[in-house]
């Protein structure tokens, strides 16, 4: 199905398109994933508003630097010492958690080519694959990641509510079958997570087959962030160590870390 996208769309979107199984494509309401794929592949083409988002991540994203090229950087694939790529994944996914704080925009190509380390540190080179989500969906998945540490019941359930994933038709059971589908997909339990590519795609199917049965329609935002997903899956798998994502998570995204100048 990604094979039949029009032909505006540049390859590194289409890569990332394959993610999403064949009978996913009937749930989208593809008026405004038409329009949101036109916008984020002409910045892709033309590089427009990057260098302006990448002044605002830049606030949130320490300790990872934002540059405009990774001349003279050692490549991650070169590096073989555990203990640094360990160190770089906890890095990325801190920049992954801190995009989130950004209205204005994110970045969502985290694949492994868009990095680069020197000796202090991690160092991120953005193209122009960026995307501003609805306020609702942005706040939504903040206050998603959030309620993984309250000791309200009702949060979960509240922030689903409000990145409108949490339909009032459905019934008590498909309620809970959703709701342990997306916290399966997004949740951070683990404290030695390694990540598989291969499980998220069994995760991103399951979630899709759940739509379908039940006659959603998906706005883009939510198949811009599984492309987002996507990319930090494929770089953290390939770096392949563990990472204590409950605990960067808060580090980043709990209220007290979340006053961070955007």
């Amino acid at each position: 199905m990604a094979n039949k996208l029009p032909g505006f769309i540049p390859q590194e979107l289409r890569q990332l398109a394959r993610f999403i199984p064949r009978s996913g494509w009937d749930v989208i309401d593809w008026k405004p994933m038409l329009g949101s794929m036109r916008t984020v592949s002409w910045r892709y083409v033309s590089r427009r508003g990057v260098n302006e988002l990448a002044t605002r991540i830049r606030a949130v994203a320490e300790p990872v630097r934002l540059v405009n090229s990774l001349d003279d950087t050692v490549r991650l694939t070169d590096i073989d010492d555990s203990r640094r790529l360990r160190r770089s994944g906890d890095d990325i996914l801190r920049l992954y958690f801190s995009q989130w704080l950004v209205p204005s925009g994110m970045f969502i190509d985290l694949r492994l080519a868009r990095f680069g380390a020197d000796d202090a540190g991690l160092l991120f080179n953005p193209n122009g694959l960026w995307i501003e989500l609805r306020t609702d969906f942005r706040e939504g998945m903040l206050a998603l990641y959030r309620s993984f540490y309250s000791s309200d019941d009702s949060a979960f359930d509240k922030a689903l509510r409000q990145m409108g994933m949490l339909h009032e038709d459905l019934s008590p059971t498909a309620s809970e079958e959703l709701k342990q589908l997306l916290f399966n997909h997004f949740g951070i339990d683990q404290r030695s997570q390694r990540f598989s590519i291969d499980a998220f795609k069994a995760s991103f199917d399951e979630l899709f087959s759940f739509f379908v049965s039940h006659d959603y329609k998906l706005h883009s935002d939510f198949v811009f962030v599984g492309f987002y997903l996507i990319t930090l899956y494929l770089t953290l798998e390939q770096l392949g160590q563990s990472h204590d994502v409950r605990k960067i998570c808060a580090e980043v995204l709990l209220p007290e870390a979340a006053a961070k100048p955007e």
